[in-house]
C-alpha cells in the first residue's frame, strides 16, 4: 500500500470514528435530556386554550422539573377520545392523565400499557409521605399503576342556603329519602327548579346507595352477581321515579350537561344539584359572580328505608400514568412527582395559570384575567387551595380572596373531611380485566344498555317491571349467566 493510500485509509477511519463518537454523544445527550410527551385536557394546564399561554406552563414545567415536555392538550369533551386514538395507534404519550380511573387503569394494566410506579412511589421522598389510602384504589395485584394530583372524589347534593331559608326547607347532611322528597317539593309551582341533575346516568349511584343496590355487576358474599336485577335495585328506581314524577327531577335532566346544570343552580334557577364536595368553593365563588350569592348546604348521604345510604364513591377519578413504552421512565415519574407536588407548578397547572401571563393583581391583590386569557376560555378555580395535596395556609397567599372566600375554603376542607366517614361502596374494580374475556367484549354493552333503561324506568316511558323485562331479555341475548358462571369460576383459580 503506498502513502497516497495508506492516508486514504486513516482519512475513512477518522471520519467514521468522529461520526461514531459524535453519534454516541448525541444519543447520551438525548437520554440526559429528552423531551417527553405529555397528554392532559385543556381544563388543566393554565386552564386556557391559548398557545402562548400554554408555553408558559411548559417553561416552567422545564424550570420546576428539569424535564423538557412536548404537550398534548385537547379540549375536555374531546379528550378521552383523543386519548383512546393515541393509545390504540401505538403512539402513546410518555405521560398522560386517564379519568374514570378506577375503570380504566385496570384495563389498561392487563393490557401491558403502563408502568408500575409501586417502587418509585415508595421511593419517593414527597409521595411516600402521603396517607396510603390515597393510593388504594385500584391497586392491582399489590401493585401502584397511577398517581392522584387531588384527594379521592365524591359527590353530594348542593342545595342553595338562601332558598332553603326562603321556602321553609329543613334538611340535614344525612336526611332520609322520604324527608329530601317532601322537603324538596316545597318547591313546587314557585318557579324554582328543585333539584337539577346531568344527563350521566352513573350518578343514580348516590341514590342506589340509599337502597343498597349497586348499578353493575359486584362481589357480593363471595360470588359475582348482577346488581342491576336485584330487589333493591328494583326499589332505588321507583323512588327515582317518584323523584321525577312529583316534580323534584328536573325534567329535561336526560339533555342537561354538567355545565349547563351548575349554571342553573349559580344563577338560583335550581335549588340544588349534586356535584363533587371538593367543588365547594366554586359554588361560593361562582354564585357570588353570578350576583345570586349564597351558602351552600351539602347532603353526604340519603338514609334508605333500611339504613343503607352513602355518597357518590368515584374514588380515583382522574389520575396521572407512565406508558410501559417510555424510553425514560424515570424522567417521567420525575414530571408528574413534580406536578402533583410543587408549590408552585401545581397552582399553575391546575388553578390560576401564571402571574402576567394569565392574570395580573390589582391594586388590592385580586385575580384579574389578561386579556388573551380571557379570550382563550380561561376561568380560573381556587379548588386547588383545599383538595391538593399541598400544605397551604390560605390566610396568607400572594393574591386577595374575596370576601368570604377565606371561610368558604375552610368549610369545603371541613366538608372534605366529614363526607370521608359517608362514602358509598365502590365496586368498580371488583372484576379484573382478563376474568373473563367473554365479559370484557361485552361489559360496554351491559353498562350503556344497563344506563339506557334505568334513564326511561326514571322517565316514565316504560315502566319499572317493562324495564327490567327488557333488560332480561338483553342479559339473556349476551348468555348473562354464563358470564357469571365465568366470572365465579374465575374465583378459584
Amino acid at each position: 500500500m503506498n502513502a497516497f493510500m495508506k492516508k486514504g485509509v486513516l482519512v475513512v477511519l477518522f471520519v467514521a470514528l468522529s461520526l461514531s463518537m459524535a453519534f454516541a454523544n448525541g444519543a447520551k445527550e438525548n437520554v440526559k435530556d429528552p423531551t417527553l410527551v405529555l397528554a392532559t385536557a385543556d381544563n388543566t394546564y393554565g386552564l386556557s386554550s391559548d398557545p402562548a399561554l400554554q408555553q408558559a406552563v411548559t417553561d416552567m414545567i422545564k424550570v420546576k422539573s428539569g424535564v423538557s415536555v412536548s404537550p398534548i392538550i385537547p379540549p375536555l369533551a374531546s379528550y378521552s377520545d383523543k386519548l383512546a386514538t393515541l393509545v390504540n395507534s401505538g403512539d402513546v404519550p410518555d405521560v398522560f392523565s386517564v379519568s374514570q380511573a378506577m375503570v380504566k387503569i385496570p384495563q389498561m394494566v392487563a393490557r401491558g400499557q403502563l408502568l408500575d410506579l409501586t417502587d418509585y412511589i415508595k421511593n419517593s421522598d414527597k409521595l411516600s409521605k402521603l396517607n396510603p389510602s390515597i393510593f388504594e384504589t385500584p391497586y392491582i395485584d399489590g401493585r401502584l399503576y397511577f398517581i392522584p394530583y387531588n384527594y379521592p372524589k365524591s359527590k353530594g347534593i348542593y342545595i342553595r342556603k338562601d332558598i332553603m331559608d326562603q321556602y321553609g326547607i329543613n334538611l340535614s347532611s344525612t336526611p332520609t329519602t322520604e324527608e329530601f322528597l317532601t322537603e324538596m317539593k316545597k318547591l313546587a309551582g314557585t318557579g324554582v327548579t328543585p333539584f337539577t341533575f346531568p344527563k350521566w346516568i352513573d350518578n343514580f349511584q348516590f341514590f342506589y346507595n340509599s337502597f343498597g343496590a349497586w348499578g353493575g355487576i359486584l362481589l357480593q358474599d363471595g360470588q359475582y352477581i348482577d346488581g342491576f336485577q336485584t330487589q333493591e335495585m328494583k326499589d332505588a328506581l321507583a323512588y327515582l321515579h317518584r323523584l321525577y314524577t312529583e316534580g323534584v327531577l328536573n325534567k329535561e335532566f336526560i339533555t342537561t350537561e354538567n355545565s349547563q346544570m351548575r349554571e342553573k343552580t349559580y344563577t338560583a334557577q335550581s335549588a340544588a344539584d349534586i356535584d363533587y364536595v371538593t367543588n365547594y368553593i366554586n359554588y361560593v365563588q361562582q354564585t357570588a359572580a353570578a350576583g345570586k350569592p349564597t351558602e351552600m348546604h351539602v347532603i353526604y348521604e340519603l338514609v334508605g328505608p333500611n339504613g343503607a345510604g352513602g355518597a357518590l364513591n368515584e374514588a380515583t377519578q382522574t389520575a396521572w400514568v407512565i406508558s410501559s413504552k417510555t424510553k425514560n421512565p424515570d424522567e417521567a415519574f420525575k414530571l408528574v412527582e413534580t406536578i402533583v407536588t410543587d408549590q408552585e407548578l401545581y397552582p399553575a397547572f391546575y388553578g390560576i395559570g401564571l402571574e402576567g401571563s394569565h392574570y395580573t393583581l390589582d391594586e388590592n391583590g385580586n385575580i384579574v384575567p389578561t386579556a388573551k386569557a380571557s379570550n382563550s376560555g380561561y376561568k380560573y378555580t381556587l379548588n386547588y387551595l383545599s383538595d391538593s395535596f399541598l400544605n397551604i395556609d390560605i390566610e396568607h397567599l400572594p393574591f386577595t380572596l374575596a370576601p368570604g372566600m377565606i371561610e368558604g375554603l375552610y368549610q369545603q376542607r371541613a366538608h372534605i373531611q366529614a363526607v370521608q366517614d359517608y362514602l358509598g361502596p365502590n365496586h368498580s374494580s371488583d372484576i379484573p380485566v382478563g376474568a373473563s374475556d367473554a365479559y370484557d367484549r361485552v361489559s360496554p354493552s351491559i353498562k350503556s344498555t344497563r344506563e339506557s333503561i334505568a334513564a326511561k324506568i326514571v322517565i316514565g316511558t316504560v315502566t319499572l317491571e317493562q324495564g327490567m323485562a327488557e333488560y332480561a331479555n338483553f342479559w339473556k341475548s349476551i348468555n348473562g349467566p354464563q358470564l357469571l358462571a365465568e366470572l365465579n369460576a374465575s374465583l378459584n383459580k
